[in-house]
């Protein structure tokens, strides 16, 4: 029985903690969407907490990532060049950074703040969080990938991708924007309803008069 060598060892061990990283990232997304899309209004400390737990995630998927990648150049002489797969993931991780970014910056200010949000601020949102969340299941999906590799080389991967995005960003536009908008129900003026109390007393008095004119003739 052979024993393993140490490079499959720690680098099984790297691997772990990308997954766990990986899973960690997509609990604190379905936090963070709960916060935002089940709440009325937006369960603000939720999704900051999520959000935080997401970005710490992303961290992690960064340095285990590129330890992986280390340990791999300097063992089993993998080059960036010869790896499509590896080189889409990068592109896929490097837009979801940035993406990233976008959120804290826009996102959790517009949802979050006391102010309604303008439907610039929520359209916006809605683009960032579908980039998110199909960036995210794309980077999933190339951790599986290997066997699609000599199909779709890094065209393919990257050509699937901005189709992916594409039909996160029309599904979230055409389902997920109105769920972002708050809710019209409690914000109705009353001026309405106190118009329509003096009519409907005004009615009343109508038909008492009416009732009593035969009297007063």
């Amino acid at each position: 029985m052979t024993q393993p060598h140490a490079y499959e060892l720690v680098r099984s061990l790297l691997i772990f903690m990308h997954l766990a990283a990986m899973i960690a990232a997509g609990i604190s997304i379905a936090f963070g969407d709960y916060a935002i899309l089940r709440h009325r209004p937006v369960n603000r400390d939720l999704m900051i907490k999520a959000s935080r737990a997401v970005t710490w995630s992303l961290v992690a998927l960064w340095i285990t990532g590129l330890s992986v990648i280390s340990l791999d150049m300097s063992t089993v002489s993998l080059t960036l060049a010869k790896a499509p797969k590896l080189q889409a993931k990068l592109t896929v991780v490097l837009i979801l950074t940035a993406n990233g970014f976008l959120l804290h910056r826009y996102t959790l200010t517009a949802l979050g703040g006391r102010k309604r949000p303008t439907e610039q601020q929520v359209k916006l949102s809605a683009i960032l969080g579908a980039v998110s969340a199909t960036s995210w299941g794309y980077a999933m999906f190339l951790g599986i990938a290997k066997a699609w590799t000599p199909i779709l080389g890094v065209t393919g991967f990257l050509t699937l991708y901005a189709l992916a995005l594409a039909f996160g960003i029309a599904v979230s536009l055409r389902w997920v924007r109105p769920m972002l908008m708050p809710s019209m129900r409690n914000e109705r003026p009353e001026t309405g309803h106190a118009q329509r109390k003096p009519n409907r007393q005004s009615a009343r008095e109508g038909l008492i008069d009416d009732d009593l004119t035969p009297l007063a003739g």
